[in-house]
């Protein structure tokens, strides 16, 4: 691990797999449970209730203590990224930061603003929603990190989610249709694609239930330099089913650097396939062709 205080970015190794990478385009979501010590949790819970004084490691030019403090009682307490401790277990704990590193390339920006969403508990669910100022497309230039500090089960309402949906333009979702819920112990982390549709859950327990929401940014182009597989093979990969594969697959793409290269000829060509076809599907590594129309105003869902 490398950090670099000066310019707020870290460097590592990553960790996750071209199946891993590809997987993480079609959900859009990955969960690491109950991986921050808990008494960095504990600590964490006590900074958030004002129980434990601030100690930041350094003000930020053109902010004051006094700042620092009242930044601290907001629903943005973004002062808690001063704190060594938390940036060692927690911005930088070893798990996130290698599969940040496998998304995001090299030298990733830590978050800059952080969002408190702290519910008393039992609470009904959320509207299905995304995020503000959410984005189609294929290019992946930030992701969306939420930490659980307390044990956070389906009871509290832990953030649900609807994997695959940040290819999708928001629309109208029925409000007892569920979803995927990022429950965990304390110390649950969790990764999304910022366009995801999702909501708090509903939660039947007692109890106060705290989530810091936060991103992380690229800095650097993309390129394929997560763990490659040797029997990885971008032809018969599963990208997903009609509708939803082209867009999957120029994720991938895109990640891999190839984003402007990636082209595709429709119908039942390449990346859709099933496994009752009997030989690979036309259309791998067209020259020519179309691109996925993110934005979805074309009829066909194409775009030049």
């Amino acid at each position: 691990m490398h950090y670099d205080p000066c310019q707020r970015t870290f460097d590592c190794a990553p960790t996750l797999t071209d199946s891993e990478v590809l997987e993480f385009c079609r959900e859009g979501h990955l969960l690491l449970r109950g991986v921050v010590p808990d008494e960095i949790n504990q600590r964490t819970c006590a900074w958030l209730d004002g129980d434990i004084p601030a100690n930041p490691g350094y003000i930020p030019d053109g902010l004051t203590e006094a700042d620092l403090d009242r930044i601290r009682f907001t629903h943005e307490p973004t002062s808690i990224f001063l704190e060594d401790w938390f940036i060692e277990h927690v911005l930088l704990n070893p798990q996130l930061a290698g599969a940040m590193r496998s998304l995001l390339g090299p030298n990733i920006g830590l978050p800059v603003l952080a969002s408190h969403h702290r519910a008393e508990c039992p609470m009904e669910a959320q509207r299905w929603h995304q995020d503000a100022d959410h984005i189609y497309g294929p290019e992946l230039r930030f992701l969306e990190v939420f930490y659980f500090p307390q044990d956070t089960p389906v009871e509290l309402g832990p953030t649900e989610l609807v994997p695959g949906s940040h290819i999708q333009p928001g629309g109208p979702r029925d409000e007892e249709e569920g979803g995927v819920f990022c429950d965990g112990p304390a110390g649950t982390i969790g990764v999304h694609h910022q366009s995801i549709m999702h909501r708090r859950g509903k939660s039947t327990a007692k109890g106060l239930r705290r989530m810091l929401k936060y991103n992380y940014w690229r800095t650097a182009p993309p390129q394929r330099d997560w763990i490659v597989e040797e029997d990885f093979d971008f032809q018969s990969a599963y990208y997903g089913g009609h509708g939803t594969a082209r867009f999957y697959a120029h994720m991938f793409y895109w990640l891999c650097g190839k984003g402007d290269q990636f082209r595709i000829i429709g119908g039942q060509a390449w990346p859709w396939q099933t496994e009752n076809q009997i030989g690979p599907s036309y259309g791998f590594d067209a020259k020519e062709g179309y691109q996925p129309n993110w934005r979805k105003d074309n009829p066909d869902g194409y775009a030049r």
